[in-house]
């Protein structure tokens, strides 16, 4: 009686343990997603700090 109970449960155990896997991929591909975007955001803007000090800075002049 025992085993046949065991054998009910099973299919509903499987079922969770994927839907758990299935969310902790989504979560690691999002986290992927995120690291990427922060990689290029963060190189981005390095490049155009760098660009930007080469800039010489324009001098107001004064008018009458």
């Amino acid at each position: 009686m025992e085993n046949s109970e065991k054998n009910k449960e099973t299919p509903e155990i499987d079922k969770t343990i994927l839907e758990i896997n299935e969310q902790r991929e989504r979560e690691k591909e999002e986290k992927f997603v995120d690291l990427i975007i922060e990689i290029i955001v963060s190189a981005t803007l390095r490049e155009y700090y760098e660009k930007s000090d080469k800039i010489p800075t324009v001098q107001p002049t004064r008018t009458k």
